[in-house]
């Protein structure tokens, strides 16, 4: 497969009444390769797709959001959740070093990287900073008076939109510069493994065994995947 293309598997269910295609004559096992450079280049394939399903969202709300919308809230919230995913630590594939990534953006896109990292950290998915705030408020009439009148204890909770035109643009230009550094970084990967399978022997290649597919469903869902 070029260095250029990549292969997605979409899983379908096969019920009983259907027949699967007819499999091909001759079935060509399939090797993993079992190289940092191979690694890389999945965990940064990983992240470059993350981040093109971000990119479409908020492509999204810059062309349909004119009011907060419940529709608009979600693609705000996934569009900031699948960004920052891939700068989070993971136990399965490498993070992005966002030093790294935006070393060659202005200050202010660098700022502004870490003002949405707040609003997602201590905002949408943790709830710490005063975007959302609450207080049991009582009435006083005339508190410095002789006599005064308490009214009935009212909850009162305050919450702060993150999700504005400013935010969605800046998000945006964050993401298209991640996607650049990512694609390209890919690319060297992608060279990295074609370098090491011109000097690997197929007995190192074999010796690893046929891949392994590890199938998702509710007894594998709390498990970390192999790779």
């Amino acid at each position: 497969m070029p260095s250029n293309e990549s292969m997605t598997i979409h899983i379908q269910r096969v019920e009983p009444s259907e027949k699967p295609e007819t499999s091909p004559k001759v079935q060509v096992p399939m090797y993993a390769v079992r190289h940092e450079s191979a690694r890389r280049w999945v965990d940064l394939s990983l992240h470059l797709s993350d981040l093109e399903v971000t990119l479409n969202w908020l492509e999204l709300l810059i062309h349909k959001h004119i009011q907060q919308t419940p529709e608009a809230d979600a693609l705000w919230t996934a569009a900031l959740t699948m960004f920052f995913k891939c700068f989070k630590r993971s136990a399965s594939r490498t993070k992005l070093d966002a030093t790294l990534v935006f070393a060659n953006e202005p200050d202010e896109g660098r700022a502004q990287f870490t003002v949405l990292q707040a609003l997602r950290d201590k905002t949408v998915v943790h709830d710490e900073n005063a975007y959302t705030q609450g207080a049991v408020l009582v009435p006083i009439f005339n508190p410095d008076g002789p006599v005064a009148k308490v009214g009935p204890p009212v909850l009162t909770l305050f919450k702060a939109s993150t999700l504005d035109d400013e935010h969605i643009s800046n998000l945006r230009l964050l993401t298209l510069a991640a996607i650049n550094y990512v694609s390209s970084a890919a690319a060297a990967a992608s060279a990295e493994v074609e370098a090491y399978m011109c000097s690997a022997s197929r007995a190192e290649l074999v010796a690893v065994g046929p891949y392994r597919y590890m199938s998702p469903s509710v007894e594998t869902a709390s498990l970390r995947r192999s790779g």
